[in-house]
């Protein structure tokens, strides 16, 4: 490192640089979960696109994990995904689980540590027909299954996630609609983000049980990645657009957030069924906060569209706002709760690579104020390595470092030239001038 630079431009050491991806938005062939099933319905997927392929990373993992550590990549976030390996309730898949052996050998062998997250949306179909995350035993059968997997890769894997977004998978499936199960029910919505956030608080124990087995001596970090998304009244003259901001951030923000101080879970909404639980598991169940963001949006009551951007925006290209000044509001956010975080997704859907190298090199300047302010800052796992299925929106939405063609059989990856800031910052472990320059020659 350049003896000359500003301590105030470096961060610590270690600190986990990388990018992220999840199992069905990449491998391709999870066709035994509930989002392969989503996906045949006419109309659930934008451009009817399929994740049938994906990103075929299933098979070209250790290429793609050469790659990363190629840009001076020292993590990578990577999800297991539960249909393969227990298809069957009770019946673990051999191939699978040798599968995700070797892509954690592979990454060892590229240099990167595994952030792995145990669900990302997805369910087996045989959980998902037994009534999903509304079905109260669904608690106790992804807890048995975290249980298997700490114990199964516990020497292989120090970071944990348990579930991705609980707010969000909740909303989007049973509120809005537009996941699966495709309902609109507020009150099935909540009961779903309490069953998710107390399932973290079994889990986060047998996970630390049996990684202290599975690795004596070695620490273990679980977390989950909570999506901290910005709300603000779009009309802030207005009465009702205040409160409506105000429900909505106290149930999407901090009721997720603060469950795991206390060990209680209080969720309400206007016009929907409060969850209030005692859950002493969830009581101090986080070592870290896994914070996952984005953007901001304006919220306006009774509307059509109650979330819009802000008049003016800079818009990425699913008409999100690009408010990277946001990162270190929700970094200081998190770091109330006195724990480290890590910022386990940030990125921008981008395909002509416009916004993200400047957005990298904010989201590096938001991560060293939050610093100076007291955060613990740890991590950097940018969204995405490589573009991928998008969920509802198919393929529309890029936020790869390496953009992926979905048009041709063979995959072909190309990297982006904010791959290139991204590599220089984990390189130097400090925003340099080198950094900058990259992010300058990018959009130039």
């Amino acid at each position: 490192m350049d003896a000359t630079l500003d301590p105030a431009m470096q961060f610590p050491t270690p600190f986990l640089w990388g990018a992220g991806g999840s199992a069905h938005q990449v491998e391709g062939g999870n066709r035994a979960n509930d989002w392969w099933r989503f996906e045949q319905m006419p109309g659930a997927i934008r451009h009817c696109d399929s994740s049938a392929v994906a990103c075929d990373h299933y098979t070209r993992f250790d290429s793609d994990f050469a790659l990363a550590a190629a840009d001076h990549h020292n993590a990578h976030r990577l999800s297991f995904e539960w249909s393969r390996i227990e298809p069957e309730r009770g019946r673990y898949d051999a191939a699978a689980i040798a599968h995700y052996h070797a892509v954690l050998d592979s990454l060892a062998r590229h240099g990167l540590a595994p952030v792995v997250t145990l669900h990302h949306f997805t369910n087996p179909l045989w959980i998902a027909d037994a009534g999903g995350w509304e079905a109260p035993g669904t608690i106790a059968r992804f807890v048995e299954f975290a249980r298997f997997c700490a114990r199964e890769y516990g020497a292989q894997v120090a970071w944990w996630c348990t579930v991705n977004e609980p707010e969000v998978f909740a909303f989007r499936g049973w509120s809005e609609g537009i996941w699966p199960p495709g309902l609109r029910d507020n009150s099935r919505a909540l009961a779903v983000i309490a069953n998710q956030l107390e399932a973290h608080g079994h889990a986060y124990r047998a996970i630390h049980e049996e990684c202290a087995r599975a690795a004596p001596g070695r620490t273990t970090h679980v977390s989950f990645a909570k999506h901290r998304v910005g709300l603000v009244p779009l009309r802030a003259w207005h009465p009702l657009d205040r409160l409506q901001c105000h429900f909505e951030n106290r149930v999407f923000n901090e009721a997720v957030e603060q469950a795991h101080c206390e060990g209680v879970i209080d969720l309400s909404v206007p016009g929907a069924k409060r969850v209030k639980r005692q859950v002493p598991e969830l009581r101090g169940a986080l070592d870290f906060y896994g914070l996952n963001w984005y953007t901001r949006w304006g919220v306006k009551a009774f509307a059509s569209e109650p979330h819009v951007a802000l008049p003016g925006a800079v818009l990425n290209d699913l008409g999100w706002e690009l408010w990277p000044e946001g990162l270190e509001a929700a970094l200081r956010a998190a770091g109330r709760f006195g724990k480290p975080v890590v910022i386990t997704e940030n990125g921008v859907a981008d395909a002509t690579d416009a916004l993200r190298p400047h957005a990298i090199v904010a989201a590096a300047q938001a991560m060293l104020r939050a610093r100076a302010a007291g955060v613990d800052v740890r991590g950097y796992l940018h969204w995405s390595l490589l573009d991928n299925f998008e969920w509802a929106e198919g393929y529309h939405g890029c936020f790869g470092l390496y953009a992926v063609d979905f048009g041709d059989p063979a995959r072909p990856r190309t990297r982006r030239r904010s791959a290139e800031v991204l590599s220089r910052l984990a390189q130097a472990n400090a925003l340099t001038d080198a950094v900058r320059d990259a992010a300058a020659s990018a959009v130039a």
